[in-house]
């Protein structure tokens, strides 16, 4: 395995791992985010509890992680399958960060700014997805499961040498979506209806 992708996929994880939302809050003296609300420290739980604008700032700034990983690898000249490895990093750090005590957010924010600069199409069709499931029904955790899944039969048919990194992508989404999947089958899912 060559010295720069090893220490690319280094430095994405580093940067996977500062919590915007937990930084934001500590800047403002705010309570972690991670205490209150769904415990999610993501741009949906700054929203519900009432920081609008924290809430976009932290979605800008988990966007911003995964793309300037993809971003970095592509300028250092690695492929796509090591970029999509690179980008798989920054999410994983955005999940267990290292500087947060391994209490991270659930991925996707990370993973859309990734999937952007690694394959725009497929990331039209996961906004999408979420757009529409969100409209629909209004639950933030619903519309990200199905943006993330339906990811999967497009790179099997488009690009399937990013397939494995983007499944197991989508598998640790998944993963740290599991109460909330627990949740949705139990309609106890919390919505941003009025």
């Amino acid at each position: 395995m060559p010295v720069d992708f090893i220490l690319m996929l280094c430095a994405a994880y580093l940067l996977g791992s500062v919590s915007f939302a937990v930084l934001l809050s500590r800047v403002r003296r705010l309570p972690d985010p991670r205490e209150a609300g769904s415990g999610n420290p993501g741009a949906s739980n700054m929203l519900r509890l009432g920081h609008a604008p924290l809430a976009l700032a932290t979605l800008v700034g988990d966007w911003a992680k995964g793309a300037i990983a993809a971003w970095l690898a592509m300028r250092l000249g690695l492929s796509p399958p090591e970029q999509a490895w690179t980008a798989l990093a920054a999410i994983v750090g955005h999940i267990l960060p290292i500087f947060h005590q391994f209490r991270g957010g659930k991925g996707v924010a990370t993973a859309g700014g990734a999937l952007m600069l690694l394959c725009w199409p497929a990331t039209a069709l996961a906004a999408a997805l979420w757009l529409g499931v969100f409209a629909w029904r209004r639950i933030a955790s619903l519309a990200s499961l199905a943006a993330c899944t339906g990811l999967l039969p497009w790179f099997a048919w488009q690009q399937p040498a990013l397939l494995l990194p983007v499944l197991l992508m989508v598998v640790l989404i998944l993963l740290r979506h599991r109460l909330n999947i627990g949740r949705l089958l139990s309609g106890t899912e919390n919505d941003f209806r009025s």
